[in-house]
């Protein structure tokens, strides 16, 4: 059950000895494979020639943060890739012009976009045909495998979170062919909505006592699953995910290692009480996979709404 993208990325000078020079795509694979897995992005010692101004631009979009100057174009003044570079640093500046029919040829511009994409969600969210058509964009072939597949995520998340089920038809007949198992759980996530949720098996924090218990069950109108870090929703009752998740799905007892874990959380509680989720199936098998996760509940304890990811507050 994978955490997001921490933001922002940590960047680290090249080490001291040079490996031989990397082709462009490489070298962007490894970047966005960096900032998927959290680690500190380490700039290649050697880009082969003709690929290092581009590059210089996509290491420009992967420091940039909401807020902060615009990077510069390093791109030859007045050549096509410039003019796109310019294009969103006046947009980054100014808001100057339409971030869906901007020029988007390069992955510098598309990390750039998903950036301030990102930070809209956070402050100013989009209206939904706007969001859609941006993740639209960064979702068109021809830019990087791991930033299409945040994209996808990103359309999913919302797609449960608005309860529309027409844009996650749409995204399926586009793309579902190429990853069936995420449309398949997110499928299951619309089969909650509605409805009391299944039983899941959690052990209370800290007395680490197990039962089995619908969301319905906890208490509460809200309910946070999510890793300590993030702020708790005031009043929800809070489910704290085991980082393996290796537990069967009814095992009645936790495994050394898993009370260690367990353990491990206590500090992070500042007095309130948690429960510990130690099985990953039962979660990924109703579609609960990306974190944090906000369920609304009814006054029946029916799944009123599901905002995950992304789409989570």
């Amino acid at each position: 059950m994978p955490l997001l993208p921490p933001v922002p990325p940590v960047l680290q000078a090249p080490p001291a000895t040079a490996p031989e020079a990397q082709l462009l795509g490489d070298a962007e694979r490894t970047l966005f494979a960096d900032l998927d897995a959290g680690a500190p992005l380490v700039h290649p010692t050697k880009i082969a020639a003709p690929d290092r101004v581009p590059f210089a631009w996509l290491w420009a979009a992967a420091a940039w943060m909401p807020g902060a100057k615009a990077p510069a174009s390093p791109f030859p003044k007045g050549s096509a890739q410039d003019r796109e570079a310019q294009a969103w640093r006046a947009f980054i500046a100014h808001g100057a012009g339409d971030p869906a029919k901007l020029p988007l040829t390069l992955s510098g511009s598309r990390l750039l976009l998903w950036t301030w994409l990102r930070d809209r969600d956070r402050h100013r969210p989009l209206p939904s045909a706007a969001r859609q058509a941006l993740e639209d964009r960064l979702l068109a072939k021809g830019g990087p495998e791991i930033l299409r597949g945040w994209a996808l995520r990103h359309a999913l998340c919302f797609a449960v979170a608005e309860r529309d089920r027409a844009r996650f038809a749409a995204l399926k007949a586009a793309w579902g062919e190429g990853a069936p198992q995420t449309f398949a759980a997110v499928q299951a996530l619309f089969g909650l909505l509605g409805g009391p949720s299944p039983a899941f098996r959690i052990w209370s924090l800290p007395g680490l006592a197990y039962r089995d218990a619908t969301f319905g069950d906890l208490g509460a109108r809200q309910v946070w699953i999510c890793p300590p870090g993030p702020a708790v929703p005031e009043g929800a009752a809070w489910i704290i995910p085991s980082a393996n998740g290796q537990l069967g799905d009814r095992e009645a007892g936790l495994s050394a290692d898993l009370k260690a874990e367990a353990a491990s959380l206590l500090p992070e509680l500042h007095g309130r009480t948690a429960w510990f989720a130690a099985a990953r199936g039962e979660w990924e098998a109703v579609g609960l996979g990306w974190f944090p996760i906000l369920v609304d509940l009814d006054a029946e304890g029916r799944v009123q709404s599901v905002k995950m990811g992304d789409a989570a507050p």
